[in-house]
């Protein structure tokens, strides 16, 4: 498998992790704004004008005349609160009203809020056209970035970036265990820096010089070249070197000590044990094949 291949699909996988989480981040956060949007009109349809009153007004319109930038009231109210078809916003969200005079657009009086907020909506009835004002209000939600996160859909993003984490944990293996033979010209192949001469069965190191094992560690050395993954079951090993004997637990145990011994100091591999039912041939850690 080659490098550039592992690395694109591992991008690829993470790229569309990241793209997909933040569109589905911004969904959630539209569909808080709608929310908020749809809570407020329902709450200024039912109690609108008990919020608008002249004393209200009045007192809004004191408040920006003493002061040198605009003024906007803050209201919770429990109507509004229970309008939110998300639980998780009922205890954040608030309402922020301002009294604007004739002239005023809406958007010189909305302090930058800390989450999220709906659009502005302008009602002028009754007191309020009177005095010759309109009363924006906008809905708010005292949101941050992880409560937003939790309201969104993240499982295909996170399932994304699983598979990523997965796909560089298989390649770094793969490349560690040296899976693929790499076969150099016809009756060569090599795991890590060791070469087989499959035509002389002679084994080679990165020195083209002959690495020397005994008849049975030879044998099984071509078996692990020769297998899946270099990897061999216990059984399968005794099976094929001592056939006829009931119990070669022992005995392969001191072939594989000594092989181990042979190929760790004239290679960079090493035969790892798997929880005592297999063997398989690997690249030390810190090498490259």
């Amino acid at each position: 498998m080659k490098a550039y291949f592992s690395i694109v699909v591992f991008v690829v996988l993470l790229a569309s992790s990241v793209i997909s989480g933040m569109g589905n981040y911004i969904d959630a956060r539209g569909r808080i704004v709608s929310e908020l949007n749809r809570a407020l009109v329902r709450a200024l349809a039912e109690k609108g004008n008990e919020w608008v009153t002249a004393d209200t007004i009045r007192v809004c319109r004191e408040l920006q005349s003493a002061s040198a930038t605009p003024v906007a009231m803050l209201l919770h109210d429990k109507y509004f609160s229970e309008s939110l078809s998300i639980p998780e916003l009922r205890d954040k969200s608030y309402i922020s009203f301002a009294v604007l005079d004739d002239g005023r657009e809406s958007t010189d009086v909305w302090h930058d809020a800390a989450g999220v907020s709906g659009d502005t909506v302008l009602m002028k009835s009754g007191l309020a056209r009177n005095v010759n004002v309109a009363v924006a209000f906008r809905a708010n939600a005292d949101c941050s970035f992880a409560t937003v996160f939790s309201l969104s859909d993240q499982k295909l993003p996170f399932t994304l970036c699983f598979m990523a984490v997965l796909w560089a944990m298989f390649t770094l293996r793969y490349k560690r265990t040296g899976r693929a033979v790499e076969v150099l010209n016809q009756g060569h192949c090599c795991v890590g820096n060791l070469r087989f001469d499959v035509a002389s069965r002679t084994f080679y190191n990165m020195e083209n010089e002959e690495v020397r094992f005994t008849p049975m560690q030879l044998e099984l050395m071509e078996m692990f070249f020769k297998s899946e993954g270099h990897k061999l079951d216990k059984s399968e090993i005794c099976q094929m070197l001592w056939p006829g004997k009931d119990d070669a637990s022992e005995t392969l145990y001191t072939l594989i000590r000594r092989l181990k011994r042979v190929v760790e100091q004239n290679t960079n591999l090493q035969i790892e044990g798997e929880r005592g039912r297999a063997y398989r041939l690997i690249i030390k850690s810190g090498y490259s094949d």
